[in-house]
């Protein structure tokens, strides 16, 4: 005769091991951990290539620019240039070093915004393939294309975006915060183009698509404000990765060198993964929220501003 099987206990898991598995979710503890990160960099390796002056600028500029970027949905070249400048990295390098920084950022903040459920895996899984494409298409362009044609097609990125700018200050009126249902399939297809010209410009003058595709998102595809910053910051995370290992590839095969101020990256890195862990609680404040669109505007102003600069 067959006996009811006994209700199961539940599993105890003591207070220690309940803080440990939830302590990622507390901004202290991230706090916490950049604290001891700082005391070994500084006590274990007084030998440095930057002095702690340095390492504290690049540090708590890395945590003001990724809490902007990540709230935000782009401007990181922008505001990491005069940093890196005011740092003595070379002009030619500091495009680069930005880039490789924004990995561990925008890893961070991609993570974050995946848990909360903002990012459209659809769409990003749709875009990503594309968005490899266009990024190998302008890396390869880059060994190739002259300064004058460069500068010919930075006019047109530029253009686009300045297109896109008006009509996201045009849309202010609409409420941030609408669900518009799903996106139109046909229009995910028709977003092909868009992905792999604006990811071209990324591999070829390392500028973030997400000038052309947080705009195209909301105006074609149906998301929100932040749905569509989420979804672009983490197809412009997989962009960076992919940068890196085509730079990587370039250096192992001898048709291009390693940025000689890659070791800025150890204060560059651990500023944005604070910020990174900063900027994606912004988005939980609702009056912020609501704002976020001008939080873009504005960047993307930024950014066109520095581009024809």
């Amino acid at each position: 005769m067959n006996t009811p099987d006994k209700p199961k206990k539940p599993l105890k898991i003591p207070i220690w091991g309940a803080f440990l598995l939830n302590a990622g979710d507390y901004l202290a503890t991230w706090f916490l951990m950049d604290g001891i990160y700082i005391y070994t960099i500084f006590t274990f390796f007084p030998g440095s290539p930057i002095s702690r002056f340095e390492f504290l600028i690049a540090h708590i500029m890395g945590m003001v620019i990724a809490t902007i970027v990540m709230f935000a949905g782009l401007g990181a070249g922008v505001l990491w240039i005069p940093i890196l400048t005011f740092l003595h990295v070379k002009p030619s390098e500091a495009v680069s070093i930005s880039l490789f920084t924004q990995i561990t950022g925008k890893g961070i903040g991609s993570f974050n915004y995946f848990r909360s459920g903002l990012i459209d895996m659809k769409v990003s899984s749709y875009f990503i393939p594309f968005a490899f494409i266009g990024v190998a298409l302008g890396y390869g362009a880059g060994f190739i294309i002259s300064q004058e044609y460069e500068r010919m097609l930075l006019y047109l990125f530029v253009g686009v975006a300045f297109y896109l700018l008006a009509w996201m200050i045009a849309s202010l009126n609409q409420n941030p915060n609408d669900y518009k249902g799903p996106p139109d399939p046909d229009a995910l297809k028709k977003s092909r183009m868009i992905v792999i010209i604006s990811s071209f410009f990324t591999g070829l003058l390392s500028i973030g698509n997400n000038d052309w595709l947080i705009p195209h998102m909301e105006r074609h595809l149906n998301m929100n404000t932040s749905r569509a910053i989420a979804t672009g910051l983490f197809v412009m995370f997989t962009c960076s990765l992919f940068f890196l290992f085509l730079t990587t590839l370039g250096v192992f095969t001898g048709i291009q060198q390693w940025p000689q101020s890659s070791p800025v990256l150890f204060a560059t890195c651990s500023g944005v993964i604070m910020g990174g862990q900063i900027g994606t609680r912004l988005v939980h404040v609702s009056w912020l929220k609501n704002h976020q669109k001008h939080a873009f505007i504005l960047m993307l102003c930024l950014s066109i501003i520095h581009l024809l600069w």
